[in-house]
């Protein structure tokens, strides 16, 4: 028993060694980018494995599970050929059968903390933390809502946590695949497959992360491009309004914790130009969002299973009117600014953002696949990205709002 356990200390030192020599915080240093690896690392998911599929009309058909036909080996083999089918790296855990609102989302928070497993508080958290020069930035290090357990009504959905702090979740679900003697990665000590945890048995941190998609009323889309200077998703496309839930971001004025009060804040400080306009909000913000849809929950599989919410709302303005707020915005004087479809803006985590048509994003949309000069998991692995094609550098969707496209066209 004494030298089982030396071995498995051992071999997470290896991997540690290896996390801190080799990797940095672009995501295809930390894990891998391959969606033939998730197709076969969590095989007993494919049932609820979400993916767009387009048809030979043109248009993208949302998915929820996969056909054991696109699952089998040979097809997964040829998935890097395949131009008919994107599939995300995340897994629906539960969508409400008819519409529900944000306010039915009720946040829990229990007395209770979030312990780290053994044998990474003991090998583990030093290294990785160095890794992401985190070890002297204690105010990075918050308190965070640990997803513990969820359950659903018709009419309500439950999440209840436990506390934690920001670096628990850098070390549980933020993990490189790099292979071990024996082929153990660091990923195998915490959730292998084929089949996730649920989230109440489910060894990593699992910090909540909260998505909304806005849409004008004339059918276009607001989406940011995120920055360099972020932990994930660097310089992608993104959600309109994203982030983690944590103590501070999702406390009610009354005491208690919602998505409602995270959405408001996220909102005011991602999007200011928006939410302090009366034409985009002509009612209170707190009440107005609250007829925001709630589409989902999802786990994402890059990051160990960790939990997502999704949401979408309509604006009552049109994209025009977006672009108008912003000049107004950029320029206080009214000066004369140059908008387009793909405009640029600096803001917070945001670098950049784009006002598009649903119908043509949803049209432009498709996989690019990259052969990987990295030997980690397998040499002959190819990242798998999801772009927005443009002329010059083509836009990189993140997870995030590949994720939110998809349970937003399924409940169409």
């Amino acid at each position: 028993m004494a030298a089982n356990v030396k071995r498995q200390q051992a071999l997470v030192q290896a991997a540690l060694m290896l996390l801190y020599r080799n990797t940095s915080k672009q995501e295809g240093q930390r894990y891998s980018l391959d969606t033939r690896f998730y197709l076969k690392q969590y095989r007993s998911e494919s049932h609820r494995f979400l993916a767009l599929q387009r048809q030979t009309s043109g248009k993208l058909r949302a998915l929820c599970g996969l056909s054991p036909d696109i699952c089998r080996a040979s097809e997964v083999a040829r998935l890097t050929k395949r131009h008919d089918l994107i599939v995300s790296h995340s897994v629906l855990e539960w969508a409400p059968a008819s519409p529900m609102l944000i306010g039915a989302i009720r946040f829990e928070l229990q007395d209770d903390w979030y312990e780290l497993p053994w044998i990474v508080a003991e090998h583990g958290l030093d290294t990785i933390l160095k890794r992401f020069n985190a070890v002297d930035r204690y105010d990075y290090n918050g308190l965070t809502l640990a997803t513990h357990h969820w359950q659903a009504t018709p009419d309500c959905f439950t999440l209840q946590f436990q506390k934690s702090f920001y670096y628990n979740y850098l070390a549980t679900n933020l993990l490189p695949e790099f292979s071990l003697p024996g082929g153990l990665t660091y990923r195998d000590l915490l959730e292998p497959g084929p089949q996730l945890s649920k989230l109440d048995s489910a060894l990593p941190e699992n910090h909540l992360g909260i998505s909304c998609l806005l849409r004008t009323c004339d059918g276009a889309l607001i989406i940011p491009r995120r920055s360099q200077h972020t932990n994930v998703f660097k310089g992608q496309l993104s959600p309109s309004i994203s982030g983690a839930a944590n103590n501070a971001t999702c406390r009610d004025p009354d005491g208690g914790y919602s998505a409602l009060a995270w959405l408001v804040q996220e909102l005011t400080e991602e999007l200011p130009f928006l939410a302090t306009s009366p034409d985009a909000f002509p009612t209170p913000l707190h009440q107005y969002l609250g007829g925001t849809g709630f589409l989902g929950m999802t786990r994402e599989l890059r990051r160990c299973g960790k939990p997502e919410l999704f949401f979408f709302l309509q604006l009552p303005i049109d994209a025009a009117k977006v672009r108008m707020l912003w000049a107004q915005h950029r320029h206080p004087g009214n000066e004369e600014a140059a908008l387009t479809a793909l405009q640029g803006i600096d803001h917070n985590e945001n670098a950049g953002l784009i006002v598009i048509d649903e119908e043509q994003l949803f049209q432009r949309i498709t996989t690019q696949v990259i052969q990987s000069k990295r030997r980690w998991p397998n040499p002959q692995q190819a990242d798998f990205h999801v772009v927005l094609p443009k002329e010059g550098k083509d836009d990189v969707l993140s997870e995030s709002l590949l994720a939110n496209l998809i349970l937003y066209r399924l409940s169409q």
